[in-house]
């Protein structure tokens, strides 16, 4: 019986040159002693005349972002309560100034993560307007209040959303 000899000869290429070093957008870091917030390059502070209030823009993404606190003594058994009004007063402020009818998409009250309060959230559409989405949080010493309006497109806007707000870091209570 002779022997069988299977030869396989593989091809191999690459290149001398090391691949490109993926680059992350330049990020601004702002810090205050409520929150922390990075945001990349696009966005630009836009100056207000409102105490604990700063409003970002980006013209690139045609949007703006709202970051407001208001402190209080908020008693335990009034948060729940308070977090409902938030949610309730923005969705009617945001009805009022709508040429048309808004419809909201989602809208949560839960416990935050790490005990110390409630997280708010909610999603609006004003048709052909605007989208609103929205991310708070009551605790016995504020409400912070993170809002970013964008143009007409819900799936823009939640991925615009999404991409962006890992970058605010509440500092709860």
């Amino acid at each position: 019986m002779a022997d069988k000899l299977t030869v396989t000869i593989l091809n191999y290429t690459f290149k001398l040159a090391p691949p490109p070093v993926p680059t992350s957008p330049v990020k601004h870091q702002y810090s205050y002693s409520e929150f922390m917030l990075d945001l990349s390059a696009q966005w630009r502070q836009i100056p207000t005349k409102e105490d604990n209030t700063l409003n970002f823009h980006s013209d690139d993404d045609g949007a703006a972002i709202i970051i407001s606190a208001d402190f209080f003594d908020i008693p335990d058994d009034k948060v729940q309560a308070l977090a409902e009004k938030c949610i309730s007063s923005r969705i009617e402020a945001l009805q009022i100034a709508s040429q048309g009818s808004v419809q909201v998409l989602q809208q949560s009250i839960k416990s935050h993560s790490g005990g110390v309060g409630l997280e708010m959230s909610f999603a609006a559409h004003a048709e052909g307007e605007y989208v609103h989405l929205f991310l708070g949080y009551v605790t016995s010493r504020k409400i912070l209040n993170f809002s970013m309006v964008c143009q007409p497109g819900k799936h823009e806007a939640v991925a615009l959303f999404n991409a962006t707000v890992p970058g605010f870091r509440p500092r709860l209570p």
